[in-house]
């Protein structure tokens, strides 16, 4: 039987679920536990035993946990932290991410944490990876020494940054899409069907260098392009495809000659895949012209000046992406709300800009030497070609010259700075938007309400 003064220790490893995963009756109990939560079915089902430990919590209760790394990524992270930080806990410890499988038939591994709950206390924390035991003032969400903090998706940049956006959907049930026998079929038998067809590259085929094309069909050509047989057969069996969809199709029923959403970009535009392997250090982006397609398994920035390509393979930019990202299993999922208008990215100079410049020439160069291979065989941790690798060591060099002059030592005080900028950032535009508030009604309201608006 329990004493007066005994500890309590609860350990386990509870059930993961993502949210698109859950039972009906899994969603039951968090729609039950969480009363009062913002977005709590976003969260994952592991997220209930954190929340329920929290409400038992005394200097005598001890919790600890094996858990996916995902709560403590991307938008999980204010969507419970905040709730769980203000009942009063603190991580006393956390031993950050690593692959774990069990014993199961066919067990894949899944990245997980332990992580270790109390009350407020003057005791030791301990951030422990691999072999390596640190001790931490403060253990925050994101498993790094440093204070509390949540970053929370935004709608625009919080730097100076161009437009981002998803590439374009095409909503057509595959009959925009052509493969290269496809292609190739098509312009031997109607040569002067080429003005119709544009490349298309997500994700996949960027990476991995395989080739995917798309009648690409503006309003005043519509008629032209009918007059091509297949052409004409395939924008029929999109509007049968779109007449069979959801809402969505219904909506552009009416212009079956066009992607269902489209995002180009006027001159040129940066690709970068929204789903990437972990072990690389960089994720493989891309400088292309605006002639080139981009879909919806990529984010495109528009009209980008070259020293942005710079900054966004950095391995500063990596670092803040490793941190803030949601994950797809392990893999980077890189989202224009979460990873790019929250990077925190300072005014620089015409000097620090044309350096910028110079790096990602360089790494495009690099690349050239390199044709034969694909973005995927470039950039494999144990076969990066030493003059790729040498020129994104000179880039990130610069890109952090851009933030201070003394170099720093290590990712996790990369990190530590660039979430130290983030509440600068934040905290300026929250003056501005108070400075605003305290102006004529009529005057405040316009303005307050379009900076409101881009945040």
């Amino acid at each position: 039987p329990k004493q007066d003064g005994d500890e309590i220790y609860i350990l386990g490893n509870p059930p993961y679920v993502g949210f698109k995963m859950q039972s009906l009756e899994q969603k039951k109990d968090m729609a039950l536990l969480f009363q009062g939560f913002d977005e709590y079915k976003s969260l994952d089902f592991i997220a209930c035993w954190f929340y329920k430990a929290s409400h038992y919590m005394t200097d005598k209760v001890f919790v600890a946990f094996v858990t996916t790394n995902s709560i403590c990524q991307g938008s999980q992270v204010p969507l419970l932290w905040p709730n769980l930080f203000a009942r009063n806990i603190e991580i006393s410890f956390a031993y950050t991410s690593f692959l774990w499988a069990n014993n199961a038939k066919n067990n894949a591994g899944v990245s997980v944490s332990i992580i270790g709950l109390r009350v407020p206390s003057n005791a030791p924390k301990y951030l422990l990876d691999g072999n390596h035991k640190q001790t931490a003032s403060n253990i925050n969400a994101y498993l790094i020494n440093h204070q509390n903090i949540f970053v929370s998706k935004r709608k625009n940049a919080l730097s100076k940054l161009p437009l981002i956006s998803d590439g374009s959907g095409a909503l057509d049930g595959g009959h925009l899409v052509l493969t290269d026998i496809e292609k190739n079929e098509l312009l031997k038998n109607h040569p002067k069907a080429a003005i119709f067809i544009r490349r298309l590259l997500g994700a996949e085929e960027f990476i991995n260098g395989l080739n995917r094309w798309c009648l690409w069909i503006e309003n005043d050509q519509v008629a032209t392009a009918r007059s091509f047989a297949p052409i004409n057969a395939r924008l029929d069996a999109v509007k049968k495809s779109r007449e069979d969809g959801g809402t969505r199709g219904k909506n552009c029923i009416n212009t079956p000659h066009r992607f269902a959403w489209i995002n180009q970009p006027k001159t040129s535009q940066i690709i970068i895949p929204t789903v990437s392997s972990e072990r690389r250090k960089y994720i493989p982006i891309g400088y292309l012209n605006a002639d080139v397609v981009v879909a919806n398994s990529a984010s495109i920035v528009h009209d980008p000046e070259p020293y942005l390509f710079a900054l966004l393979t950095s391995n500063l930019h990596m670092v803040w992406v490793g941190a803030v990202c949601g994950r797809l299993e392990s893999r980077y999922r890189y989202t224009s709300a979460l990873c790019y208008n929250t990077f925190p990215f300072p005014d620089i100079t015409d000097r620090q800009k044309a350096e910028l410049e110079q790096s990602a020439f360089r790494i495009l160069e690099a690349r050239e030497q390199h044709s034969e291979k694909t973005l995927a065989q470039l950039y494999d941790p144990k076969h990066m070609p030493a003059d790729l690798r040498a020129a994104h060591e000179q880039n990130d060099l610069a890109v952090e010259r851009c933030y201070r002059s003394k170099l720093f030592t290590s990712d996790e005080e990369r990190l530590a700075y660039l979430f130290t900028e983030y509440e600068r950032m934040i905290a300026a535009e929250n003056v501005q938007l108070d400075l605003l508030a305290a102006e004529k009604p009529a005057k405040k309201s316009k303005a307050k309400t379009k900076l409101e608006q881009r945040v």
